[in-house]
């Protein structure tokens, strides 16, 4: 079931998955919620756009969120399928390509290192 919370114009102005104080619940088919997804736009919702849209930033959550995990030694990179293992360093690589070229900082922001200060690919020893 999905709700939403409404403004006083009646207007969506938020969606949720679970029950929350003031949230009525709404078809994800209705027009209010599609104008909401849509983001005022002018152009309908479309799921498969979005995926599409929302692909990179959740690539990168899951890249950061895999390096959590290795730095805190929860998952050792090599227990991930050797595909993987390929796809991600070679992004990681890409990546720190990017935060080299960018001197100032403010392309990456400094959010593909670890709290220790070391990249991914800093040494085998981080990699374990």
């Amino acid at each position: 079931m999905l709700y939403a919370v409404f403004d006083t114009d009646n207007r969506i102005v938020g969606l949720s998955e679970t029950p929350v104080d003031g949230a009525k619940p709404v078809n994800l088919r209705d027009p209010d919620v599609l104008a909401f997804l849509s983001k005022n736009d002018g152009n309908s919702f479309d799921p498969d756009a979005f995926l599409d849209q929302s692909d990179k930033t959740t690539i990168r959550i899951l890249e950061d969120l895999i390096d959590t995990l290795t730095a805190n030694h929860l998952i050792r990179f090599t227990d991930l399928p050797e595909a993987a293992q390929q796809k991600l360093l070679g992004r990681k690589l890409a990546r720190q390509m990017v935060r080299e070229e960018d001197d100032s900082g403010e392309a990456s922001g400094g959010k593909d290192r670890l709290e220790n200060g070391t990249t991914f690919l800093s040494g085998e020893d981080d990699l374990f």
